[in-house]
């Protein structure tokens, strides 16, 4: 992959988790309304992650997991690496802010779910807590609802890709139904990530320096920003879906394909800028996974303890500094134990096959 491309996907996957972060900061509940303007925008970072992760997929099939168990190994340690942390995390969060408390827990505008959570942990950690809309995610962490869908498309996807028997559609057909229809729906999304990368790879997309395809990639990321939040309040009414607003799901996803389908043109003009940062630029995309999954009960908890004024400045940035603290601690050393992971994996569970 060219490295300028490459960076500029980091800076992206980095920016939408910290979309997502400071919509939930962005609760009254929390912080009064601080950083109010990105709530408007936390579903569409969730479509960048999905179209995002359909073009890795691509990517990384094509160059190097070529076979079902370098794919299923892969996928498995990218997400249990970080999925494991982020439980216990939550877990430990949780009880120590519902002691501390229990108001600002079940009475915000994301409630702490009612009863025993250890159907929710247990189903997290397969993550299938939200196959046809079940929505139990574990405890706080509501983050942990996209990572049925992540793991749904990473199946339905492996099956077909690497099944060559025609009992695949079988299988294919079995996750289909166990999925549920929002699910379904949405993995077209997942897909336009992988057929961009099929575009790019067939059309050979040269960074030679276009204005208009500059202008034409820059164009789709403002009717995004600007345009997007508005499309997002037609609602389809269908009430066995939990996406209402899939209209603006697939607005959004749309117009983030052609903006990296024209970036390079962009790229080309950064490309000093993102090289001069590269180090920075890579460090902070290695931390996505993580703040996209710690971030959630660490602010309510920090919430939780601080008995005072929501509007407080010092108290807002604090809650954001202590996040990334952990962030960038906690969550860099489980990111990098990923390949710790791998080789367990290996050795368990497919060293017989691979010998």
């Amino acid at each position: 992959m060219n490295k300028g491309y490459s960076l500029y996907l980091d800076v992206l996957r980095f920016s939408a988790a910290m979309v997502v972060f400071f919509s939930h900061v962005a609760s009254q509940d929390l912080t009064d309304g601080f950083l109010w303007q990105f709530k408007a925008y936390s579903q569409t970072a969730v479509m960048i992650f999905f179209v995002m992760s359909g073009y890795v997929i691509g990517f990384v099939t094509y160059e190097k997991e070529r076979h079902i168990t370098d794919f299923t190994v892969a996928r498995v340690s990218r997400l249990w690496s970080i999925v494991i942390p982020a439980l216990l995390l939550t877990a430990i969060c949780d009880y120590i802010g519902l002691e501390l408390n229990t108001a600002i827990y079940t009475e915000s505008a994301w409630p702490y779910p009612e009863g025993s959570q250890v159907l929710h942990y247990v189903l997290s950690f397969f993550l299938i807590q939200n196959l046809w809309n079940m929505d139990l995610n574990p405890g706080i962490n509501g983050p942990f609802w996209s990572l049925t869908y992540e793991w749904m498309y990473y199946i339905l996807f492996g099956l077909f890709y690497f099944i060559k028997s025609k009992i695949k559609w079988l299988f294919i057909s079995l996750i289909i139904l166990i999925s549920g229809p929002t699910i379904v729906l949405l993995f077209p999304i997942w897909l336009l990530g992988y057929v961009l990368f099929k575009l790019e790879l067939r059309n050979k997309v040269k960074f030679e320096q276009s204005y208009l395809k500059a202008l034409i990639s820059c164009a789709a990321l403002l009717l995004i920003v600007f345009v997007g939040p508005e499309v997002r309040e037609i609602k389809t009414g269908v009430t066995w879906m939990s996406r209402a607003s899939i209209i603006g799901d697939y607005f959004d996803a749309i117009l983030f394909v052609i903006h990296m389908y024209f970036s390079p043109h962009i790229i080309n003009l950064i490309k000093p800028i993102l090289f001069k940062y590269e180090k920075l630029i890579r460090w902070s995309a290695s931390l996505t996974f993580a703040l996209y999954l710690f971030h959630r009960p660490i602010i309510q908890l920090i919430a939780a303890a601080y008995d005072g004024d929501k509007s407080n400045l010092f108290y807002r940035i604090t809650m954001i500094v202590i996040t990334f603290l952990i962030v960038a601690t906690i969550g860099r050393w489980c990111e990098l134990n990923k390949t710790t992971f791998k080789k367990i994996l290996n050795k368990k569970f497919f060293s017989h096959s691979n010998g």
